[in-house]
């Protein structure tokens, strides 16, 4: 067991941590842009109960995400804080992804909403301990970014590689998005365990040198209100989520039913290819201008480029590529940077209280994230029904008009509106040198009145 230093990580240390990632993009990936077609196209199920069994497995996560958080902050075992976590949400995401993935004939919302509800929890036992063990992996503000990118990289990987299943499925004769959600259960099946066991092998568990003893969860609770930069991260990340989630929701209805595109899957091949060619971009922009001011950047290029579909109808195929492509590339940004800004707001809370509560803090984030991801699912398919939208096919000329409105405004509205809040972020790389900095010293200078040594 080691704790996090400044120093620079090994490439293949990095690279190993970042590994799980890649099937877990098989999992992300269909749940929002598949599933939900899936079970109300060839399934039968209402549009707009399925948005709301979404919303109501989501908001699950407002309960289980701090209980997981402040779990592995607290847990103590040879294995570390974070691996027993993640062992056990390996477990369970392969018995829901089975069972969500794979259902019977006649299945209705009950078993829908227990099996993505067991999906979810499963995630969050993976991917919260897993980020927070990155936050711990190093307490540099650029490694950071890196440690990050790996993680975005393997995940992105995965989408890329996750795109092809759908574009082969999908281009068969008589492919059903039943057929695309099969291919990508056995993959998880198989890839899962083996980079998660990759993962908890390859790359040490680490004890951040200031852990003393547990963050009570009531007073992790009020210092992390107290911590303005966090505060407004939350805030940044409630409305980017919300406002990307409702667009990729009815992404797959809109590419059908307003372009023309009949096979989505070879389209998001490009969209997730470029996104991966992007993340070096993104944290070359990071470590140069700042991770809030690239995050800006993103959030202006995606406004723009939503806005700009509006007018765009059938036919306009090659139009709608070059701009999803376009928005692919920001894509990578939004998994990465806020990612990063956030373990670099614990290091506020950690120069007052001497503490690292990581855990807690990325499952305050992960809240947010889960809410968001919620809103914008239960929100897109519910107002869809709501103006009289067909999944299956058949929807009037008004219908299709709002699902034109519905794709391109609300995004482009979420991300305006948090663009002053990300500008205007003040944690900057030069301030956190200086919080890192003053936290050092309050660490040497506990130790030396711990070890009985009198400062002059």
């Amino acid at each position: 067991m080691t704790t996090s230093t400044t120093r620079k990580l090994p490439l293949w240390q990095v690279l190993s941590y970042g590994t799980i990632n890649l099937p877990l993009s098989f999992i992300g990936y269909p749940i929002v842009i598949f599933v939900a077609p899936f079970y109300a196209s060839e399934l039968g199920l209402p549009l707009g109960l399925l948005g709301t069994m979404l919303f109501l497995a989501r908001m699950s996560d407002v309960i289980t995400d701090p209980l997981i958080g402040v779990g592995s902050d607290h847990t103590r075992s040879r294995f570390g804080r974070r691996k027993p976590w993640i062992a056990a949400g390996i477990l369970i995401m392969l018995m829901g992804v089975y069972k969500l993935f794979l259902p019977s004939a006649g299945v209705g919302m009950v078993y829908f909403l227990i099996w993505v509800s067991v999906v979810y929890f499963g995630f969050t036992m993976i991917t919260l301990p897993h980020e927070a063990w990155g936050g711990e992996l190093s307490a540099s503000y650029h490694e950071r970014t890196r440690i990050t990118g790996a993680r975005q990289f393997f995940g992105l990987s995965g989408l890329v590689l996750a795109t092809v299943v759908p574009a082969v499925m999908l281009g068969r004769s008589g492919g059903t998005m039943g057929s695309v959600l099969e291919m990508l259960a056995w993959i998880i099946i198989v890839l899962l365990p083996i980079c998660g066991a990759w993962l908890l092998w390859m790359v040490p568990s680490v004890t951040p040198a200031e852990v003393k003893k547990e963050v009570p969860f009531m007073s992790g609770l009020r210092r992390m209100w107290r911590n303005g930069p966090f505060v407004r991260m939350l805030l940044i990340l409630l409305l980017a989520v919300i406002g990307e989630t409702f667009r990729i929701t009815i992404t797959l209805f809109y590419a059908r039913d307003i372009i023309g595109i009949g096979n989505l899957g070879s389209i998001y091949l490009y969209y997730f290819g470029v996104g991966l060619l992007g993340i070096p971009v993104w944290i070359r922009l990071g470590n140069t201008i700042g991770k809030h001011r690239a995050l800006a950047l993103s959030f202006t290029t995606l406004a723009l480029l939503s806005l700009v579909m509006l007018p765009l109808g059938k036919g306009d195929t090659v139009i709608f590529i070059i701009l999803f492509t376009a928005k692919g590339f920001c894509f990578g940004s939004l998994q990465l940077l806020p990612s990063a800004m956030i373990a670099d707001v614990v290091d506020v809370d950690s120069a007052r209280s001497g503490k690292s509560p990581q855990g807690l803090y990325y499952a305050a984030a992960g809240v947010a994230l889960k809410l968001g991801m919620a809103l914008g699912q239960g929100l897109s398919l519910n107002m869809l029904s709501l103006v009289g939208y067909q999944a299956a096919g058949g929807s009037s000329a008004s219908a299709l008009g709002w699902l034109s409105i519905f794709y391109c405004i609300p995004a482009a509205v979420m991300f305006l509106v948090a663009l002053p809040l990300v500008w205007r972020y003040p944690l900057t790389a030069a301030r956190h040198k200086v919080i890192r900095a003053r936290f050092e010293a309050r660490l040497i200078a506990n130790r030396e009145e711990n070890s009985g040594v009198l400062k002059p």
